[in-house]
């Protein structure tokens, strides 16, 4: 948060009309530059400048170079500069801003937006958090003044305005907040949004599992440091070499698959900590990045299976009456995009031998793998239900006892019972793996 001694490089000449400044009025300057966002730097204009459009401005309390006594000067884009706000109402001895306030503190020769935690010990102190670079400070009372915003010509209080409207997150939202460290992203933690903060910050409650319950700790940050919760699917079989993310010690952290162990284990190296751990499937996902609103899937070590001759395989259909349902077969033979298969089930039209039929490539897929069910099905669990010769994806409705279920199909609306022996874990196979909804996580 230091501020430059030396003069740097502007933007190029701004299109919008210079301000109405005149030469000796006092100002600040608000830059727009990596690192000085944020801050507010004092200054007396003294003239109009072409480039940038704006004005040449000298600074009360910045110098040439760190052995010179003279004020620096330079020209600043016009959208740049704001008159100073008025002085603020002297507080009265012992008062401490709001908590929560949006603020502004006296460092390193400007003022820094901030976010006030209230009276810190000691007569006078104030605590501030920049949830930019998520710092916290302790400031004399003298330093803090109420953030004001220069908007259409009058100054206004964050009070009296908008959450901006661009703003993703909202009360109670579940989301997840990096954890940085020498400025790389090594984990990400799961919060809730516990209040929206103007303009762009969030005061997020982490949760952390223990045998206790669930213990929460906050911490105000910009939104730049937060993301949704990823898509709620993890893999079922993972490869050597896929990113992933593991889940430990509150946290997701980054890794790679160097190890596949039976009975869905797999051993993680960690990306930043360099030591490797065996997890099992269920505290693993893919990595996933959120960038420009959307996810992408960083891992393209996905699946490539051979569907060749004997390979036994499951076919779809878009007939009318079959749509959603997974026929068992052998691949017979494959020819480019086309595969001939022969049913397990389904038989030709003399009802003695099964059924041969040529299908696409999107009509095809491996059989799934086989996910042990521990303790039996649960209610809402999504399933696959063998009947009429395939599997049909549906809902458990009621548990009757760990061996019978009432299964719920949505494209009928109707429920049937199953055995057992009937039911399956419903995957989809997706991007080259078998994907399933995640499993509860026991934190």
């Amino acid at each position: 948060m230091r501020p430059p001694r030396t003069p740097r490089r502007r933007d190029a000449a701004s299109l919008q009309p210079a301000a109405a400044f005149s030469p000796g009025d006092l100002v600040e300057v608000l830059p727009d530059e990596p690192g000085l966002r944020g801050a507010h730097f004092a200054a007396v204009v003294v003239g109009p400048s072409t480039k940038p459009r704006g004005y040449t401005v000298e600074y009360d309390a910045l110098l040439e170079s760190e052995d010179s006594d003279r004020k620096l000067r330079e020209a600043v884009p016009a959208r740049n500069l704001r008159p100073r706000p008025p002085p603020p109402r002297a507080p009265t001895t012992g008062e401490a801003p709001a908590v929560h306030a949006a603020v502004d503190a006296l460092l390193d020769d400007a003022w820094w937006h901030g976010v006030t935690l209230g009276g810190a010990d000691g007569a006078g102190k104030v605590k501030v958090c920049f949830p930019e670079t998520r710092e916290v400070m302790e400031f004399d009372a003298s330093d803090v003044r109420p953030h004001l915003e220069w908007a259409d010509g009058e100054w206004c209080s964050p009070d009296s305005m908008e959450i901006p409207r661009t703003m993703p997150y909202t009360k109670g939202m579940q989301i997840e907040v990096s954890k940085v460290e020498d400025n790389s992203v090594v984990a990400w933690l799961p919060a809730v949004v516990a209040k929206t903060i103007w303009k762009n910050n969030l005061l997020v409650e982490y949760t952390v599992s223990k045998s206790g319950g669930i213990a929460l700790s906050e911490e105000i940050v910009d939104v730049k440091h937060v993301r949704p919760c990823p898509p709620q699917a993890s893999a079922i079989s993972f490869c050597i070499n896929d990113e992933v993310e593991a889940f430990q010690g509150g946290g997701w952290w980054l890794g790679v698959i160097t190890e596949v162990h039976p009975e869905l284990k797999y051993t993680i190296k960690s990306i930043h900590l360099g030591v490797e751990v065996q997890l099992s499937q269920k505290l693993l996902r893919l990595r996933y990045d959120w960038v420009d609103g959307q996810w992408k899937q960083e891992s393209q070590n996905t699946l490539k299976p051979k569907l060749t001759h004997g390979v036994k395989v499951e076919v779809s259909s878009d007939d009318e009456g079959f749509r959603g349902a997974w026929f068992e077969a052998t691949v017979v033979k494959s020819a480019g995009s086309k595969f001939l298969v022969e049913y397990v089930a389904l038989k030709a039209d003399d009802e003695t031998k099964p059924l041969k039929e040529a299908v696409e490539a999107r009509h095809i897929r491996p059989s799934p793998p086989c996910i042990p069910v521990v303790d039996g099905f649960k209610l809402l669990d999504e399933v696959d239900a063998y009947c009429n010769d395939g599997w049909w994806v549906g809902v458990v409705s009621k548990v009757i006892s760990n061996q019978k279920y009432m299964v719920y199909f949505r494209p009928w609306k109707e429920e049937r019972e199953f055995e057992h022996g009937q039911l399956r874990f419903h995957c989809d196979w997706m991007g080259g793996r078998w994907m399933r909804a995640s499993p509860a996580l026991e934190m």
